[in-house]
């Protein structure tokens, strides 16, 4: 069988002047891949952001891990659309994927951020500027721009907070750090024996292609493998 791909930029013959990298993924759908080093070795690896673009604004399903890398991102997004970003999913509460929350809030004061309970209390323990005021419990659709934004609690996983982002009409589904690609994922916030039930929980939909939180993303059918 095929190896798992490795999530290290330097094993895919990248380095960290390659990035960020900007790949559409749907219809209306793009994802953004900051780099993040959370290794002592400096090992770097990518970190992967949702954006969904609409004729009446913008989703963003995960930031990056710091302002600039944020900012980053959001200059990105203008190049694409003159529309505001409207909502920010946190798929996941950890910091390589929040702490550059302050860059939404200072562009978009008016943006909604979304989460479960669980992570909107991980971010004010953790003083994170951007406190989420919409929480989803099982699911909450999400209607802009005629698209149709599923954001999903298919159990705990990483972080115990965690949401997946589906879009039915691409059959697109951004799993964050439910899915770690070719990266072993630190279990000291993580539910194993859950975790996988939740892997299972998104295996059995209808998708044809499911995106990481971390590493690359390829054709549908070798993520699936993975």
């Amino acid at each position: 069988p095929d190896a798992v791909r490795s999530s290290a930029l330097a094993d895919n013959g990248l380095n960290k002047e390659d990035f960020p990298r900007w790949q559409k993924v749907g219809s209306d759908a793009y994802i953004f891949e900051g780099v993040h080093s959370p290794d002592p070795k400096g090992t770097l690896f990518t970190t992967v952001s949702l954006v969904v673009i609409t004729k009446e604004g913008v989703l963003v399903v995960d930031g990056q891990g710091n302002v600039p890398e944020s900012q980053q991102l959001i200059d990105q997004i203008k190049k694409v659309t003159s529309q505001p970003i409207k909502y920010v999913v946190v798929g996941s509460d950890h910091g390589d994927h929040t702490g550059g929350n302050a860059a939404f809030t200072a562009a978009y004061p008016d943006a909604v951020f979304v989460s479960t309970a669980f992570s909107k209390e991980a971010l004010a323990r953790s003083k994170n500027s951007a406190v989420p005021t919409r929480l989803v419990k099982d699911r909450e659709t999400i209607e802009l721009g005629g698209t149709e934004i599923q954001v999903l609690n298919l159990g705990r996983a990483h972080t115990g907070g965690d949401l997946v982002v589906y879009l039915p009409a691409s059959k697109v589904l951004f799993m964050s750090e439910v899915y770690l690609r070719g990266l072993f994922p630190a279990m000291r916030s993580a539910y194993p024996s859950e975790w996988l039930a939740t892997i299972d929980k998104a295996l059995a939909m209808d998708v044809s292609l499911y995106i990481p939180g971390h590493g690359f993303t390829d054709e549908g059918p070798a993520m699936k493998r993975d």
